[in-house]
């Protein structure tokens, strides 16, 4: 008798690792624009991903946007659905009412468009054995989709630090749990570049690029929501960051993730195209480094 292979082994939707200047485009940089106009702009930016949320999904289906349609769309105009956000609530019983809708309709969006990647994160103030509990069922779900799921810390979350969430995942023990390093949390949260030097690289998933100000809000959930700079703009050691990244054999594309009130008021193609110029500098700066 021959044993079937799990689907997390087999979709050939895993991710390949590539060369850093691939440039993808996450979703809470767009946060309010359309589907539509969420893939114009990324291609028009020269991006090759994107990140979509359900509500991306919604959007697209009340615009009259056919599920045939939502991967031809993204793909005639160059890209790839390459993550989906944000899913907080894994946590929960099963028997909660509704708390799965958004879960199951993420698996669903992942089946539908391929996508290889759920992005995670932990809001509530949980137990440890119903976190680890949890987080693995929710890992072994996702590797029946052949998705993977990146855990990202957030310093005004209940994962504050990089080895809170590195502890959870070295918890899941499925093979596709992994850590989204995103630079503005790590920077926030007091991280240093020795800190990256002790992971290796196949704990990380994902990593996103963004910035912030010399002097902190008071209120770091409202300064992460509303006030991120774009990458190059602020004081986060993003040369320090990706150097210790590279040092480990991290070899992954960067997504430009600014969440920004400001950014939101100017339209969806000029944001786009500030993000992807955003990271040249920092790109041609690490280049001539190698």
């Amino acid at each position: 008798m021959t044993e079937t292979p799990s689907p997390w082994a087999t979709r050939r939707r895993a991710p390949v690792r590539s060369t850093p200047q691939e440039l993808h485009l996450s979703a809470m940089t767009l946060r309010y624009c359309s589907f539509s106009d969420r893939v114009l702009a990324a291609a028009a930016a020269g991006f090759s991903g994107i990140g979509l949320g359900a509500v991306d999904y919604l959007d697209a289906r009340r615009s009259e946007f056919s599920e045939e349609q939502l991967a031809d769309y993204v793909s005639r105009h160059g890209l790839r659905v390459v993550e989906l956000e944000f899913l907080a609530d894994w946590w929960r019983e099963a028997d909660v009412r509704g708390v799965r809708l958004e879960e199951d309709l993420l698996f669903y969006l992942a089946d539908l468009l391929e996508v290889p990647q759920i992005n995670v994160g932990l809001f509530a103030e949980v137990p440890m054995d119903v976190q680890k509990q949890q987080f693995r069922r929710l890992c072994t779900r996702a590797a029946d989709h052949g998705v993977r799921i990146a855990l990202e810390f957030m310093p005004y979350s209940s994962l504050r630090t990089l080895d809170a969430a590195r502890e959870l995942v070295s918890c899941a023990d499925t093979g596709n749990a992994g850590l989204m390093l995103d630079a503005w949390h790590w920077h926030r949260s007091g991280g240093t570049p020795d800190e990256l030097r002790a992971l290796s690289a196949s704990e990380v998933f994902a990593v996103q690029l963004c910035d912030a100000s010399a002097v902190p809000n008071p209120d770091l959930r409202h300064e992460g929501r509303h006030e991120r700079l774009l990458p190059g703009e602020g004081v986060v050691d993003l040369n320090g960051f990706l150097g210790a990244l590279t040092g480990i054999g991290v070899d992954l594309p960067l997504a430009v993730e600014v969440l920004s009130d400001q950014l939101d008021a100017r339209h969806p193609v000029e944001v786009a195209r500030l993000a992807a110029q955003s990271v040249t500098p920092l790109l041609a700066e690490r280049a001539a480094v190698a």
